[in-house]
């Protein structure tokens, strides 16, 4: 599969003063839309080969009319405009995911925040939130090493390529320039 190992990068002061506050966020957020929660096994079979249906168990994604987002403050700083989440259809949020309506129904969706969900896994929640932190400061959305991954295996899936064990592949890319 054509997919670059993602570079890690330092972490950045900022992001690691900030990855507290979000991640409390994120746990909250959950908290709150845990009555809404469906299970990824949902989609065992027509993504059986790339993800597990352990792994399928152990994720939840939520339909909700506006994807939610920490307050505007927090937003501000760590340096993004809530107005770019104006087009945002999918976030993923430890092990849950949040979709528009719109999208709810598009399997090459939740393949994309799946891999979200492996990428939380590998990284841990301060490890997530801080190194993509890092990568919104240094490139455009569609540059960041966590997004680059995310829609070339997304772009794989859609193309029909061979089928392959998301997670592991997400650990190695994540850890192969360690």
């Amino acid at each position: 599969m054509p997919v670059e190992p993602v570079t890690t990068h330092p972490t950045i002061p900022k992001a690691a003063a900030l990855s507290a506050a979000i991640t409390q966020w994120v746990e909250k957020t959950n908290q709150a839309f845990a009555p809404h929660r469906r299970s990824c096994r949902k989609w065992k079979a027509p993504l059986a080969g790339y993800f597990s249906e352990r792994f399928l168990s152990q994720c939840h994604y939520v339909i909700v009319p506006e994807i939610p987002l920490p307050d505007e403050s927090l937003l501000q700083s760590v340096g993004i405009e809530s107005a770019f989440f104006n087009h945002v259809a999918g976030l993923t949020l430890d092990n849950t995911y949040y979709l528009l309506p719109s999208v709810a129904d598009a399997l090459n969706v939740h393949f994309h925040e799946l891999i979200h969900v492996a990428q939380w896994q590998h990284l841990g929640a301060v490890g997530f939130v801080s190194r993509y932190l890092h990568e919104w400061s240094a490139h455009e959305y569609h540059e960041m090493p966590l997004e680059r991954m995310a829609y070339a295996l997304e772009a794989a899936f859609l193309e029909g390529c061979s089928k392959i064990d998301v997670p592991e592949y997400v650990r190695q890319r994540l850890f192969s320039n360690a």
